[in-house]
């Protein structure tokens, strides 16, 4: 069953080699970039280390009743905790899905059937910022009841590093008591976001960027009418994570990298006025993570201009480009990488709730410069 898991090999070896040598830890903690398998392989860890009947030593068989439920994300073997929406008349005491409004509830159920189905979703409820300290109390409560005999019941915390203060706190004192028959495992892009006395009392388990070619696979198999360039183009622009490349193939990438690209011609020529329209196009939506991914299209493009200049055309992202990039390398000097480092902190800004009209214009002035100052 772990063909479930894309990729990943080291870290599910490690996972078949805990539950052979039956050393499994109370606390784990999954973390590395997004969209790259933790809550997929945790899942997968849930179901065999409740498998009635594992397969070859250290697969579950997927089949039986346990396996069934914990792969459909249902209690009593597997509770999935995540962010969830402020809701109504809340208390420490209720259960969080209880006070949601109707509406946040039927969103949640929503995103938790597509998680069942798909676990390498993303789960999406509009204003759900915290892990709210109900949920953890509610763990901490269904971990104290007693479990079946020989089985683990397992508390998956998906993006942990979402708990406020108060739900950190409450969860480190779980596991500074953690009961025999249970097995929590946190799932985090953001490890560092974490109190330090959490990471302290889990057992690490780092997951790293997939292969382009797994990736590809991936895009291939989900959207196999995409022509193998533009497959390998979208896997080679998601750094190795399945729900970046997801979204990549579900939006008109290959349009905004035209935007992208005339936006910097235009810029670099002094055509302010279409770089304006391009600036107006990406920022209408008001849409944070499409004008992150535009610059996301800028940056790689210096990155391949910086390949090419070097010789290195074989590892060139927009290959369908080259011999505009050859072009633009040969016409400019630059220093890419000052360049890319313009681009990242203009992607924290957008964070930082910067207006992005101001400062797509300020990014194009500073890229203008260092091309001028390279001459």
């Amino acid at each position: 069953m772990w063909n479930n898991v894309i990729g990943q090999q080291r870290s599910v070896e490690i996972l078949m080699n805990m539950f052979i040598k039956k050393r499994i830890p109370h606390a784990m903690l999954f973390h590395g970039p997004e969209g790259t398998g933790k809550d997929a392989a945790a899942v997968e860890f849930a179901m065999l280390v409740n498998c009635d009947s594992p397969v070859d030593g250290a697969n579950a068989c997927g089949t039986c009743r346990n396996c069934r439920d914990i792969s459909l994300l249902r209690p009593p073997l597997m509770r999935f905790v995540t962010a969830l929406p402020a809701g109504r008349n809340e208390s420490e005491d209720k259960d969080p899905l209880v006070t949601l409004e109707q509406e946040d509830a039927e969103i949640y159920l929503s995103e938790l059937a597509r998680k069942a189905e798909d676990k390498y979703h993303r789960i999406n409820i509009p204003g759900a910022n915290d892990i709210r300290i109900s949920s953890i109390r509610m763990l901490k409560d269904q971990a104290s009841l007693t479990g079946y005999t020989g089985k683990k019941k397992v508390f998956m915390i998906s993006q942990a590093d979402r708990m406020n203060q108060q739900s950190s706190n409450a969860l480190l004192k779980v596991l500074e008591e953690p009961p025999e028959d249970n097995l929590l495992i946190l799932t985090t892009s953001r490890i560092n976001s974490l109190l330090p006395t959490i990471i302290g009392r889990c057992q690490l388990l780092r997951f790293d960027p997939l292969s382009d070619e797994d990736v590809y696979a991936f895009v291939k198999k989900e959207h196999p009418e995409l022509k193998e360039e533009t497959g390998r183009f979208y896997a080679a622009l998601s750094q190795g994570s399945i729900s970046s490349c997801r979204e990549i193939a579900e939006q008109d990438f290959l349009d905004l990298r035209e935007k992208a690209i005339s936006f910097l011609a235009s810029s670099i020529t002094g055509r302010h006025l279409t770089a304006g329209k391009e600036i107006d196009s990406v920022i209408a939506s008001k849409d944070k993570q499409k004008i992150k991914r535009f610059l996301s299209l800028l940056s790689v493009w210096f990155r391949d201009a910086a390949l090419v200049a070097s010789g290195n055309e074989a590892n060139v992202i927009n290959k369908d480009k080259l011999d505009r990039l050859r072009k633009f390398s040969s016409n400019f000097s630059i220093n890419s990488y000052a360049v890319i480092k313009l681009i990242e902190e203009a992607v924290q800004d957008i964070d930082r709730n910067i207006f992005p009209e101001l400062l797509l214009n300020e990014l194009a002035l500073k890229i203008t410069g260092e091309l001028q100052a390279a001459g």
